[in-house]
């Protein structure tokens, strides 16, 4: 049977970092969601603070890791990871079902900048990849329907105010691994709800994936991000990943009553599946492509290991919607993932039917059902025993609810215990009991940030140190009424804290000269913290203010002068100023922006404005091979 145990992982690591202690008020490439029929943007990523401190200096480094194995299954988790399924051995043949990356790299694609591939990851709260890709979640043992070990992981989401955990069972004589994730929102009102979970698998000569649908669609960026719908049976080539030239999302169009799954196999129809309850209608592929620029985001985020894909599952059935999760209501479905063979692939509709029969011949849709509530029954009960400690939000959240008389965010499944609390948390613990901020927050560190739901005990707060008006701020902030935040910032001056969010808060209004000279003041008051001195030189590049990145240059401290922000802004103003020479010096090195977003083009809009100057530095179109990052033509 099943058995449970902790252990460390040690991998070639880079550096996480430090949380960034400046919240996030703007993100330029945050994603445009949908949420009953409107837009539904959420550009911020409050009360998260950013994780954008890494490096790329890998050493080994230890992960803490649970490791559930089974006869024929070796499943092991990160779980300061968010709980990442990193590696899933098959044992009777020694084969890795999923991807497993050879480093752990971060880089800049999460909901909080910081995120890294491989194996699979539960994404859940916002669009995007979680909040929780880099940070410890709690982890326990549980007992599975057998009677074996089993593995659950859960954590409070504070955008939401909700809790999520995953049930993990790796049954004896299975080949599969199951999981059921659990829900709830403890609200008295509707609210948006996400759940993709993300399988990196490994890319594959002739490999394909393969779905229950006849038309997918596609964002076409050409057009504007707009979906055409494709014909699976008439387009091959759309499922074949080393046929695809650029990176691309691919959503398969799952019509209401069919079986829910995503497989992809080998030229020789071996391969691996993903199916779920009839919950997680979504499926999509998503692949690199095979031009440069998506090989070299491969390379970024392995260090040149293996070439890799992706299949998903999601709760909606395109990932930029949100589903509408009603008032005090808990969802439970079920997810299995395992190895396939014997599947011809060359012709679509024949091998969609090779897989049904597959599923009908082992997985039936009774059997699976079955599996589905005796997973269910069991992931409602106690876990036996904490083996992992996540963070002390949730005990904050228990303890406000039970402050103010109302009805607790955790159950019997997932307690937040007190032990949970931190620094982080402690002068909100203080604030509760006694109605003023906590001496813990110095005047160098506001601390951690919470969301609206704290706004009157920060108004009723008898103590307004300019900690407190900078936390009420950034409460109002994320009420969305933007007059109040700027009058507790305004309150929080001359603090450089408070001139950096007044910044924010003028960009977001056009208030263009006032963004820049706040930004300038923030600077001079805290010439060497590399978080600000970052922000500032992504904002003014944004903006084209080439002489506030003049002004930046000339009072920033002499201790980040050499980071890769500060590299590239000196690059843009030499070329503001005709400078050509010391643009291209800029361009010998090897690229370092170590925290390059995905879909940025800064440095490749420099290379291309030079050329264009003057085309015997090169060519406009083509930038130095390993500085091509484009992710479209």
């Amino acid at each position: 049977m099943a058995k449970l145990s902790l252990g460390w992982l040690e991998i070639p690591s880079a550096r996480l970092g430090s949380e960034n202690p400046h919240p996030s008020l703007e993100q330029k490439f945050a994603p445009n969601a949908h949420f009953e029929g409107a837009d539904y943007l959420e550009d911020f990523a409050l009360p998260y603070p950013m994780l954008d401190d890494y490096d790329r200096d890998l050493q080994v480094r230890p992960h803490r890791v649970a490791i559930l194995e089974s006869d024929r299954l070796k499943a092991t988790f990160l779980l300061d990871q968010g709980g990442r399924l990193w590696s899933l051995l098959y044992k009777p043949t020694g084969q890795e079902l999923v991807h497993v990356n050879p480093v752990f790299q971060p880089a800049n694609f999460a909901i909080r900048n910081a995120w890294f591939s491989g194996g699979i990851e539960w994404n859940f709260g916002l669009f995007g990849h979680s909040a929780f890709t880099c940070s410890p979640v709690f982890a326990a043992k549980t007992k599975s329907p057998d009677g074996s070990d089993g593995l659950r992981i859960w954590e409070y989401e504070r955008q939401r105010g909700t809790s999520w955990q995953v049930d993990f069972w790796a049954p004896d004589g299975s080949d599969f691994l199951y999981w059921s994730p659990r829900i709830t929102n403890p609200h008295a009102k509707t609210i948006p709800t996400y759940w993709w979970t993300c399988i990196a698998i490994n890319e594959e000569p002739g490999g394909r994936v393969l779905a229950p649908a006849r038309t997918a669609m596609e964002p076409d960026h050409s057009m504007g991000a707009r979906l055409v719908t494709h014909s699976l049976v008439e387009e091959p080539d759309l499922t074949y990943p080393q046929r695809r030239d650029l990176p691309h999302d691919t959503y398969f169009d799952i019509q209401l009553g069919e079986r829910p799954w995503v497989a992809h196999v080998n030229s020789e129809g071996n391969g691996v599946i993903h199916i779920s309850s009839e919950q997680l209608i979504g499926r999509k592929q998503w692949v690199w492509g095979m031009e440069p620029c998506g090989r070299r985001w491969q390379n970024w985020l392995s260090h040149s290991g293996p070439p890799y894909i992706e299949i998903q599952g999601g709760l909606a059935s395109r990932q930029h919607d949100y589903v509408a999760m009603p008032a005090h209501a808990t969802w439970n479905w079920l997810e299995a993932f395992g190895p396939i063979g014997e599947i011809p692939s060359s012709d679509w509709n024949l091998a969609v039917k090779a897989v049904a029969e597959n599923l009908g011949a082992n997985h039936s849709r009774a059997s699976f059902e079955k599996v589905a509530f005796d997973l269910t029954q069991s992931a409602e009960l106690p876990p036996e025993a904490i083996i992992h400690q996540g963070s002390g939000w949730g005990a904050l959240e228990s303890a406000r609810r039970n402050h103010l008389g109302i009805d607790a965010c955790e159950c019997v499944a997932t307690p937040f215990p007190p032990e949970s609390i931190t620094q982080d948390q402690r002068p909100w613990l203080e604030l509760l009991k006694s109605g003023t901020m906590s001496l813990e927050m110095d005047d160098s560190h506001p601390g951690s940030y919470v969301g609206p739901e704290w706004i009157r005990l920060l108004e009723n707060s008898s103590d307004k140190c300019w900690q407190a008006w900078n936390h009420l701020g950034f409460a109002y902030f994320q009420k969305g009424d933007f007059s109040s935040a700027r009058s507790a910032w305004e309150k929080a001056l001359p603090s450089g804290w408070a001139h950096r969010n007044l910044a924010l808060l003028d960009r977001k209004q056009e208030k263009i000269t006032d963004c820049i000279q706040n930004y300038v003041e923030a600077v001079r008051s805290m010439p060497s913290e590399s978080h600000l001195i970052d922000e500032v030189c992504r904002v003014f590049s944004d903006l084209g203010a080439v002489v506030g990145l003049e002004q930046i240059l000339s009072i920033a401290d002499e201790s980040v002068t050499n980071r890769p922000r500060i590299r590239l802004a000196r690059a843009q103003v030499a070329l503001h100023n005709g400078k050509l020479q010391d643009v291209l010096e800029y361009f010998s090195h090897p690229f370092d922006l170590i925290d390059i977003r995905e879909a940025e083009t800064t440095h490749y809009d420099l290379w291309r404005r030079m050329c264009e100057i003057d085309q015997t530095y090169g060519n406009p179109l083509v930038p130095p091979e390993d500085w091509d990052f484009r992710m479209k033509r």
